[in-house]
């Protein structure tokens, strides 16, 4: 049987999934991957620092056709469709697919009815983006925790039999990469991660980002990391994106719009107060339990919504204004906060990650023996 890992969307997603691929490999199974470009294969050196024995045959999508041409006019960076396209009489030779993203499902009545597809979701946030009807059309589902798998069972997007809870592969990988990195600043002062979500609508980075920035250049008792979801500026020209880095101060405020460090959580692991919106990264920052603030830049209604569950894990601001004294409670009132924390963790990622990957590997394959 021969399995195919495709990575089209960012680069990112590689750490959802490929550890499962890892796993797979070391299980005897014949584990294929292929990648959307170089920043993908950039993505792939880092992985092999807890998998030195994982090499599979790689290979490079998107690289002629239309694809090519809409990334070499500018039009776009990650063109997902024209590259699974393009890809389709090389995936149709695989007995199963397995994906971190939803694009692919727009290919499954093009894929031989041998060919199954599943799905090992990058992320495990709460709100309504999490039930997508697309999920309908695949084979298997990998499930971080228990919250989600309630709220997909009910919105009838995973079906009994064809989905495993397994946890969250991304902290699984992380927990073994993060023992190596050294502190975010050298100056002893904590550290605050403010990590604005990419979609306007709902991100608080247009209407509070400046003066998040402007408080913090203003005083000398915390570190500052911005850090925003690497989509908030994936289209962004150069010139904007140079006005936002030029509020950077040494050993103060570091501003990073599109390292790898943005998803490798560099930044969620070595922060000591998370400053966000809706962002899932809080689940990632929450891997260990710490202070957290989220910015209700739209005014909304949040309490009793289960997209805004996580809002219940610190204190919420209405007001930038009122940032300072925040910070310096949330030490203290992180107490009220962490029974609550390690709660919504478990449910979300299925409490301790160690073990996600091979257990989602196990899932996988499972289900495909059965299957066939």
């Amino acid at each position: 049987m021969r399995i195919i890992f495709p990575f089209i969307g960012e680069p990112h997603h590689i750490f959802h999934a490929l550890p499962i691929a890892a796993e797979m490999a070391a299980m005897g199974a014949d584990v294929e991957v292929a990648v959307a470009g170089p920043d993908h294969l950039r993505i792939l050196k880092q992985i092999d620092l807890v998998y030195p024995g994982f090499d599979p045959r790689i290979t490079l999508l998107g690289q002629t056709g239309p694809a090519r041409w809409l990334r070499d006019a500018g039009i776009l960076r990650n063109p997902r469709l024209p590259i699974l396209l393009g890809a389709l009489p090389f995936l149709r030779g695989f007995d199963a697919i397995v994906v971190p993203e939803r694009t692919t499902t727009a290919i499954r009545h093009f894929l031989p009815r041998r060919t199954r597809l599943v799905f090992t979701p990058h992320g495990a946030g709460d709100r309504a983006i999490m039930l997508d009807p697309r999920d309908r059309h695949f084979d298997f589902v990998l499930v971080a925790g228990k919250k989600s798998e309630k709220r997909l069972l009910d919105a009838g997007t995973i079906r009994p039999g064809h989905y495993a809870v397994n946890g969250y592969v991304k902290l699984d990988l992380m927990a073994r990469l993060q023992k190596s990195r050294p502190p975010l600043f050298d100056n002893g002062k904590p550290t605050v991660l403010y990590a604005p979500h990419f979609q306007r609508a709902l991100s608080s980075w247009d209407k509070f980002g400046a003066a998040v920035i402007d408080w913090f250049a203003g005083q000398d008792r915390y570190n500052l990391v911005v850090a925003p979801h690497v989509r908030l500026f994936a289209e962004a020209s150069d010139s904007e994106r140079e006005a936002v880095m030029e509020r950077a101060v040494p050993d103060k405020i570091l501003i990073d719009l599109g390292s790898d460090r943005l998803f490798d959580m560099s930044y969620t692991g070595g922060a000591d107060i998370y400053l966000g919106d809706v962002s899932s990264q809080v689940y990632e920052f929450l891997a260990t339990p710490r202070p957290c603030l989220f910015l209700n830049a739209h005014d909304v209604d949040w309490r009793g919504d289960p997209d805004y569950l996580f809002w219940t894990l610190g204190d919420v601001l209405d007001d930038p204004a009122g940032l300072g004294a925040a910070l310096d409670a949330a030490q203290v009132r992180h107490k009220l906060y962490s029974p609550a924390q390690c709660e919504r963790l478990a449910e979300s990622i299925g409490g301790d990650p160690a073990g996600a990957a091979r257990r989602g590997a196990e899932a996988i394959l499972r289900f495909l023996a059965k299957d066939g």
